[in-house]
C-alpha cells in the first residue's frame, strides 16, 4: 500500500479559493430529502399544512444509523412525497418559504455533562460527514467507546483534494474557533476514551492561508498538530490519511478505531461545535459552485434542500449544461436536474458544459496496468471486471475479495488513468455492493440455521 499512496496528480482548479462565501437570499421552496446520510432513512413527523420553523425538527432518526432533519427556512410543508435519487428512491419534505426565517423555540444550545450526552447532542444536531460520507458523526465518536480499541490519534480532514472544491478551505477561514472548539468538547467529553490523543489536522500545503490561520489558532497547545501534506490525489480518502499521517495501513474489515485513530471532517467539526455552542443544528452549509459552463465561479452559503438552479442565478452560466455533478469531479455523484436540491453533503456543485459531459466510449482492456499503478490502497483492478462474470457465487466472492476490492476508496483514480476509458469505479463499486449483500444473505442464512 506504501509503494502506491497518493501517486495522482490532477488539475486543482480551484478557482473559489480566495471567494469568500456569499449568503443567499431565502428560496422560496426547500426540498428534504429523508436520506441526506448514510444508514436508513430518517421518517418524517410533520404533515401537510404544518407551520416549521428554522431548527424545528421535521424528520426523526430511524433504525440504527440514521440522522435526524431540521427544517432549514421557516414556512409551510406543502408535499411529502417520493423524489429520485441516486441508487432509488427517498421522501422528500418539500417546505414553501414565508421569507422570515423565523427560529424555532427548540433551538438553544444542549445540555450535557458526560460522554453519553454529547454524544446524545451530536445526535440530536443531525452532524454527518459533510466531505462526502455522510456517516452519522455520533456514530463515528461512538466506535471509540469499544473496549478493544485504543485511540491515540484524531485525524481532522481538511485536505479537501478533490478539484474546483474550496468550502472547507473558506470553513477553515472564517471559522478557525469552531474547529478549536470542536476539539475542546471532544476532549472533555471523550477523555475516556481518546485520553492524551494526538489531534492531527491534516491539511494540503495549497492552502497557505488556512494553515497560517490554524497555526496561530492552535499556538501553544502541544495537543494539536498542523500536519501538512503533499498537494497530490487522493489525500483526503481515510485510509490514505491514516497512511500519510501515522504509518498506519488500514485493513478491509475492521472498523477505522481499531487502527487507534478516529478520523472527522474539519467542517463536520465546525459543525458539531456550532451545534454544541447554539442550539442550530445542521442546516446551512457552504457550496463551491464551478465548472466549465459556470460564468462566475463562487462560494455560497444556503439552506439546506435549496435548488441547485437558485445557486445559478448567483454564478450565472456561459454555456448550456450538459452534466451537473453533486460533489467533486473524480468520485461526485451526477444528478438527474439543476432542479434538485442540495443536501447536508454538498461541498460542491459542479456544472460541465456538453463538451465535457460526453463520456468516451469503452474498449477492451489492453493491459497497461496504469490502474494498478495509481491505485492508492493496491487493489488488483483489471482482475475485479473479470471475476465479476465468475459463474459460481461463492467462487465469485472468494475471488473479488483477493483482488482487495473492499479497500477500495472511491477516489476514480483507476477510471482517470484508464487509456480504454473503462468505467472502473463503477465496476469496483458494483463489486463491492455484490460482495456485501452476498455476505449478509449469508449471515442470515446461518442465523436462520442455528435458530
Amino acid at each position: 500500500m506504501g509503494r502506491n499512496i497518493s501517486s495522482l496528480h490532477v488539475p486543482h482548479n480551484k478557482h473559489t479559493a480566495a471567494c469568500v462565501p456569499v449568503r443567499i437570499e431565502t428560496p422560496k421552496e426547500v426540498i428534504l430529502p429523508m436520506n441526506m446520510h448514510s444508514g436508513h432513512d430518517a421518517e418524517p413527523i410533520v404533515k401537510v399544512g404544518d407551520h416549521v420553523r428554522v431548527g424545528q425538527l421535521i424528520a426523526r432518526e430511524e433504525g440504527r444509523f440514521s440522522s435526524p432533519v431540521h427544517a432549514t427556512v421557516s414556512g409551510t410543508v406543502t408535499e411529502i412525497s417520493a423524489m429520485e435519487v441516486a441508487g432509488g428512491e427517498t421522501l422528500a419534505i418539500h417546505i414553501e418559504s414565508d421569507g422570515l426565517m423565523e427560529i424555532d423555540p427548540s433551538v438553544k444550545a444542549p445540555e450535557f455533562s458526560d460522554c453519553d450526552g454529547f454524544l446524545q447532542a451530536v445526535r440530536d444536531g443531525g452532524i454527518v460527514g459533510l466531505g462526502g460520507a455522510a456517516f452519522p458523526t455520533w456514530a463515528k465518536f461512538n466506535e471509540a467507546k469499544n473496549p478493544d480499541y485504543k485511540v491515540d490519534t484524531v485525524l481532522v480532514n481538511a485536505a479537501e483534494c478533490e478539484p474546483y472544491i474550496t468550502s472547507d478551505h473558506r470553513m477553515m477561514l472564517a471559522h478557525p474557533e469552531l474547529i478549536a472548539d470542536g476539539i475542546e468538547y471532544l476532549r472533555k467529553y471523550m477523555n475516556e476514551y481518546l485520553g492524551n490523543a494526538k489531534f492531527m489536522i491534516c491539511i494540503e500545503k495549497n492552502k497557505a492561508d488556512a494553515i497560517e490561520v490554524l497555526k496561530k489558532t492552535f499556538e501553544g497547545k502541544d495537543y494539536v498538530v498542523i500536519h501538512e501534506l503533499k498537494t497530490i490525489y487522493p489525500q483526503g480518502a481515510k485510509q490514505v490519511m491514516l497512511y500519510n499521517a501515522t504509518g498506519r495501513v488500514a485493513v478491509a474489515g475492521r472498523r477505522f478505531p481499531s487502527f487507534g485513530a478516529l478520523i472527522v471532517n474539519v467542517s463536520s467539526l465546525a459543525k458539531m461545535a456550532e451545534y454544541l455552542n447554539t442550539g442550530m443544528p445542521l442546516v446551512e452549509r457552504i457550496v463551491t459552485v464551478d465548472g466549465p459552463a459556470v460564468e462566475k465561479p463562487m462560494n455560497l452559503i444556503a439552506p439546506i434542500g435549496t435548488r441547485v438552479s437558485e445557486l445559478l442565478k448567483y454564478t450565472g452560466l456561459k454555456s448550456e449544461p450538459g452534466k451537473v455533478v453533486m460533489g467533486g469531479p473524480m468520485n461526485g455523484t451526477a444528478i438527474c436536474s439543476a432542479d434538485d436540491p442540495i443536501v447536508k453533503i454538498s461541498n460542491s456543485v459542479l456544472i460541465f458544459d456538453e463538451k465535457n459531459s460526453v463520456l468516451p466510449e469503452a474498449s477492451p482492456c489492453i493491459n497497461c496496468g496504469r490502474c494498478m499503478e495509481k491505485c492508492p490502497v493496491g487493489i488488483s483492478v483489471p482482475m475485479v471486471d473479470k471475476v465479476m462474470s465468475v459463474e459460481k457465487e461463492e467462487r465469485r466472492v472468494k475471488l473479488l475479495i483477493d483482488t482487495g476490492v473492499r479497500q477500495c476508496v472511491d477516489c476514480g483514480c483507476c477510471t482517470y488513468v484508464c487509456p480504454a476509458n473503462r468505467p472502473l469505479l463503477e465496476i469496483n463499486k458494483q463489486a463491492r455492493s455484490y460482495i456485501k449483500k452476498y455476505l449478509a444473505a449469508q449471515k442470515e442464512k446461518e442465523g436462520g440455521a442455528k435458530a
